[in-house]
């Protein structure tokens, strides 16, 4: 069995990462590829056997506009972490006529339903609420070339990224990355950069890992992950913490859970409360406003807070 991560750019001109694992948890190749003719050479002789193939990529997108159901799920749940998704939809000339990550599945003969019994398939997924999920983070680790992250900052946070994967090796599945040059290379290229660029280099590469373990994560300990959405419009599969699985378990939003009994309603709300800063505190989501009702009679020194919807904020 065979775990393949792919870090896919959306457009054919970006850097794609890839990673391989095996079924003993070695990390047994991570790289990069730009052209769909080269990311196509690079997996095919991986995905010959049994393999899951984990895409950070939207793979279904139906909806003409906006989000998909998926993506507002996911912000949902882990937006307080800023692990939000960007919006996909069919005005965007990348999705306009199927997508590259649904073009790739199919050329190498994948199925795409995340319900599929199938020994070789792909799944979306997204590294942000992975690692918050895995990793026990209070925010999405800050990695990313934005504007206001300095070089110092983004080599910190790449290291953060690099040290909890390398902790896996300890984990449920394990990940071994030590006898890899691949992340030897990885490494060595973060610790010794100079630019942002010199990150940018190898960033696809560390999420095309991430997205591996997902893979592998996924196969060993499927009750610790949830699909968001559905195989018609679009889903994201990611490991959970056990707060924010019983919270989507009870609105009854996943593809692959039952929805609750009685009248819940499936936006969850939360309990708003002052702080002394002058910042809210969130408390919740609640799978319906009577759970939250009920919740504030049980908890008498929150009485006076709003019940409200939350939009939560774009990614980090």
């Amino acid at each position: 069995m065979h775990f393949v991560g792919i870090d896919l750019a959306w457009g054919s001109k970006g850097t794609t990462g890839l990673a391989v694992v095996d079924q003993s948890g070695a990390l047994l190749a991570a790289t990069t590829r730009k052209a769909d003719q080269d990311i196509l050479a690079w997996l095919r002789p991986r995905v010959t056997g049994p393999c899951v193939v984990a895409i950070d990529a939207p793979m279904i997108v139906t909806n003409k506009t906006g989000s998909r159901d998926c993506e507002r799920l996911i912000n949902r749940y882990f937006g307080r972490y800023h692990a939000s998704c960007h919006a996909s939809n069919t005005s965007k000339p990348y999705f306009a006529n199927g997508t590259r990550a649904s073009r790739l599945a199919d050329q190498l003969g994948l199925a795409v339903d995340p319900a599929s019994q199938s020994d070789r398939r792909a799944i979306e997924v997204y590294p942000h609420p992975a690692m918050v999920a895995l990793f026990n983070l209070p925010r999405v680790l800050q990695y990313k070339q934005k504007h206001g992250r300095d070089l110092a900052h983004l080599r910190s946070e790449t290291l953060r990224l690099l040290t909890y994967l390398e902790n896996l090796e300890h984990g449920t599945p394990p990940l071994r990355t030590a006898a890899s040059p691949d992340w030897l290379s990885i490494r060595r290229a973060v610790e010794g950069a100079t630019r942002k660029a010199d990150l940018g280099t190898v960033e696809d590469a560390v999420d095309a890992v991430m997205c591996a373990y997902i893979a592998a994560y996924a196969d060993a300990k499927s009750t610790a992950v949830r699909v968001f959405g559905t195989a018609s419009t679009g889903y994201i599969l990611t490991p959970v913490t056990p707060e924010i699985a019983e919270w989507a378990d009870r609105a009854g939003t996943l593809s692959n859970r039952p929805a609750p009994p009685g009248n819940a309603r499936s936006m969850p709300y939360a309990i708003v409360t002052p702080a002394s800063n002058g910042m809210p505190r969130v408390i919740g989501p609640f799978a319906t406003s009577d759970d939250a009702d009920r919740w504030l009679i049980t908890r008498p020194e929150h009485q006076s807070a709003a019940v409200i919807r939350v939009e939560p904020p774009a990614a980090d």
